[in-house]
């Protein structure tokens, strides 16, 4: 894991080595171990912090060279079949002088082209300028699970991992992205290529761009979870050997590192899973690390007995750390610039203090349970909305786009009856009607990526073939999980250096899920029933049985505790933008939903912090 950058002036203008050395600043945190500025022209430079995982020799630090000097890049993530790619290289008459992965990545594209994606596994982000061509090759992997945010000019582009690095250059302002903002109130992310920065975009999951010399972009997909067709042929038993296979084999690559691996441990299905399979053929005992809270909350009893349960039943080291008011209240006034992009979960708060723990106890690299979820159906909300879609159908073949009810469950059957999105994703803020009484004068034509998950939605189920169940783990793949949950969590670790690796998102694996049939890996009356039976090859039944509660932050009773600290920020932020109608948003701060409250404040939070950068 390490932190990129670059600047590119297409007018051959001289950059200015202090706006190069304030990005290399701002992304020291991402990469400890070693960081260089290198000017590749005097209108090219690119800039990397790295977190030394393979290949701990000062040979594989980056930038990185091809021999003739042609090619340099700059590369964050881990590319665990590096040596498969590197036989393959040699075979062709390619000779290395480093170990690592980074060499191996410059290599197979100077080979095989952008074809190299195709042939990779692992979690990156990286960038290749070509001094011949003058031109900058960007990529991020197939699931999102590694950032890369660009701005893109008449005069130049910029690069990095993070956002906040673009605009602490000093060249890029900031410009509030309402789009963006109202998009955030109904996911709790940005879905697309957008920010809350209008100058700034992202380049999305399993995309590359050619930019050249002109700043003129070509962008392109090349992996589309959508685009896996379901395989009828596949039996129950098949499907259960495969995933143990796909598995066993993604937590051994993610093993893969020259420093020790520990893991995020909640007890529960996932982590425990994972730890079990870490361990199996391990010399030493696997560190591994929880959370809990100084202060219990109503619906959130912690999870500290059930880790403690699972370490002993999985044989794993467990270390136990809490978290206070007084810590959250230390840490807020740097989350929202800490989290980076606009996330609104709030699990990026006990995140950020395992990773902190990670740290001191020297685990710079762990293993986590995201995405199991997603892919088998862990949630009991999934469950209740399959059943409800059986007892209520459409009465309307063509969607109806009106607003209707601000209740939840009154909104949602009013969706399916008029054909309305009716699952927009795992993630759920604000829905839509609520979001038009909240907004001055309602949601307008000029808001369009509110309805990006709309748009996916009658695409989707224009084809005869599409399934209800198979939408919500598509859509969460597109949305939820590359930008929400995989970027809670590799901003806020990260600001710890640590590096998060997650196996049930090794696009293998992810694959062959998509194209299990839906009766095998759906159950009406049971979470993940398919993940359970290859579970139980390898752990207790009270692991994977025990009831699921979910990772939380008890965050409204820390708002209670001060609440004008938080509803000043929001007025603040509403007198600064205009967006909300004051007389609802005030309704909404006299509620009862304080979740809600909470996402309001880190967007007020996110955007004043910006807004003051100079």
């Amino acid at each position: 894991m390490c932190g990129i950058a670059g600047i590119f002036d297409f007018s051959d203008n001289d950059i200015n080595p202090e706006i190069a050395n304030r990005i290399g600043a701002s992304l020291e945190h991402r990469g400890p171990d070693y960081s260089e500025v290198q000017f590749i022209k005097n209108n090219v430079v690119f800039i990397h912090t790295r977190l030394a995982i393979i290949d701990l020799d000062q040979r594989s630090n980056q930038p990185f060279k091809s021999d003739d000097k042609r090619f340099t890049i700059v590369f964050n993530g881990e590319i665990y079949n590096y040596r498969e790619i590197r036989k393959e290289l040699e075979a062709l008459g390619v000779s290395f002088r480093t170990e690592g992965d980074t060499e191996v990545l410059l290599y197979g594209y100077i080979e095989f082209g952008e074809q190299i994606l195709q042939k990779l596994r692992g979690q990156f982000a990286f960038a290749i300028f070509d001094s011949f061509e003058n031109s900058v090759f960007l990529a991020r992997d197939r699931i999102g699970i590694k950032p890369l945010y660009y701005s893109l000019n008449d005069e130049f582009l910029i690069f990095s991992s993070e956002l906040k690095t673009i605009e602490q250059s000093g060249v890029i302002s900031f410009e509030a992205n309402l789009d963006s903002y109202l998009a955030y109130l109904r996911h709790l992310c940005i879905p697309g290529d957008q920010t809350g920065n209008k100058n700034i975009f992202k380049l999305e999951p399993g995309q590359y761009t050619v930019i050249n010399k002109n700043g003129d972009i070509y962008k392109k997909t090349y992996w589309d979870p959508f685009k896996f067709e379901i395989n009828n042929d596949i039996s129950e038993h098949e499907a259960i050997k495969k995933v143990e296979e796909l598995l066993i084999k993604s937590v051994e690559y993610r093993k893969v590192s020259d420093v020790e691996v520990g893991l995020f441990l909640s007890g529960g299905l996932d982590s425990s899973l994972i730890g079990k399979l870490m361990n199996e053929g391990n010399d030493s005992k696997i560190k591994s690390f929880n959370i809990d809270y100084e202060d219990h909350f109503e619906g959130y009893k912690g999870e500290v007995q059930e880790a403690r349960f699972a370490a002993s039943e999985i044989g794993v080291e467990l270390v136990e750390d809490t978290i206070s008011y007084s810590d959250f209240k230390q840490l807020l006034d740097n989350y929202s610039f800490y989290q980076d992009d606009l996330v609104g979960d709030e699990v990026g708060i006990p995140l950020y203090f395992l990773g902190r723990s990670s740290r001191k106890n020297n685990i710079k690299v762990i293993q986590v349970g995201e995405g199991a979820d997603e892919l088998f159906y862990g949630y009991e909300h999934w469950l209740r909305f399959m059943k409800l879609n059986r007892l209520i159908k459409p009465i309307t073949s063509k969607r109806n786009s009106s607003f209707t009810f601000d209740n939840h469950r009154s909104n949602l059957v009013s969706n399916i009856l008029f054909n309305r999105t009716s699952f927009s994703g795992g993630a759920l803020g604000f829905n839509l009607s609520e979001i038009n009484n909240l907004v001055s004068g309602g949601i307008s034509n000029e808001y369009s990526s509110i309805h990006y998950v709309d748009n996916m939605w009658d695409q989707y189920f224009s084809n005869r073939n599409s399934k209800l169940s198979k939408w919500m783990t598509l859509v969460d793949l597109k949305i939820r999980l590359p930008e929400l949950l995989l970027m809670r969590m590799d901003k806020l670790v990260m600001q710890s250096s640590i590096e998060a690796r997650v196996p049930f998102l090794d696009h293998e694996l992810v694959e062959f899920v998509l194209s299990i049939p839906e009766e095998i890996i759906f159950k009406n009356n049971e979470t993940k029933p398919l993940l359970k039976k290859v579970a139980n090859k390898h752990i207790s039944e009270k692991i994977f049985n025990r009831p699921k509660q979910g990772f939380r932050a008890p965050v409204g009773e820390w708002i209670k505790k001060d609440q004008n600290y938080f509803y000043d920020g929001i007025y603040e932020f509403n007198k600064s933008t205009n967006l909300f109608n004051n007389k609802y948003l005030k309704s909404v701060l006299a509620g009862s939903d304080y979740q809600k409250k909470w996402y309001l404040s880190n967007l007020a939070n996110w955007h004043l912090t910006r807004s003051k950068i100079d």
